[in-house]
């Protein structure tokens, strides 16, 4: 082989041998390359493949409409841990999960005053992302927001009730959202 080498150097010249192997190499990296590529750090293939989002049905909300305002028989009392301030209940008569998957139910927050808020929210268990999509007044209906939008769910704190619903009575361990009948069965044990 230094023969050979030796012979094609005196005739091409050492730079333009230089360049043929230079040449030559990365040719060869180039073809190698791609099938090197499917392969990890350790030399195995991919596991996983490359999710195309366009292959997906797109998620798409219900249309909804509130329910009537809650009433205080159907209030179902939430328990909350012992540092929160508020007092929490869902409307028994809204509970409703939609063929999108959202968990829909009044909600009535209750200040240490007596001051009292209500709500009627969603809850997306798959995303922890809520959404008021209307807010109680005084005369006992229901205003609705505009341009409601989703909102993450925060995480837990003083006064947390959102959170303390999501984790512990709306969705279940898979982020699916449980019957209106098994909600109401766990708030009331």
């Amino acid at each position: 082989m230094q023969g050979a080498t030796r012979f094609i150097s005196q005739r091409v010249g050492e730079k333009g041998f230089f360049f043929a192997r230079l040449l030559l190499s990365l040719t060869l990296s180039a073809a190698i390359y791609p099938l090197h590529a499917q392969r990890d750090a350790y030399g195995t293939e991919k596991d996983y493949f490359e999710f195309d989002d366009r292959q997906v049905e797109q998620w798409k909300e219900s249309e909804i409409s509130p329910p009537p305002y809650p009433r205080d028989e159907n209030l179902l009392v939430v328990s909350l841990p012992v540092t929160d301030t508020l007092k929490i209940y869902i409307d028994r008569a809204s509970l409703s999960r939609g063929p999108d998957r959202v968990a829909r139910f009044s909600l009535v927050v209750e200040s240490s005053s007596g001051v009292r808020s209500v709500f009627y929210d969603g809850l997306r268990c798959e995303t922890r992302e809520y959404k008021t999509y209307a807010i109680g007044n005084p005369e006992q209906t229901f205003t609705p927001v505009k341009n409601p939008a989703w909102r993450q769910i925060p995480r837990p704190a003083a006064n947390a009730f959102r959170y303390h619903l999501y984790q512990h009575y709306i969705c279940d361990a898979h982020a699916f959202p449980r019957t209106p009948e098994d909600v109401a069965r766990r708030l009331t044990q």
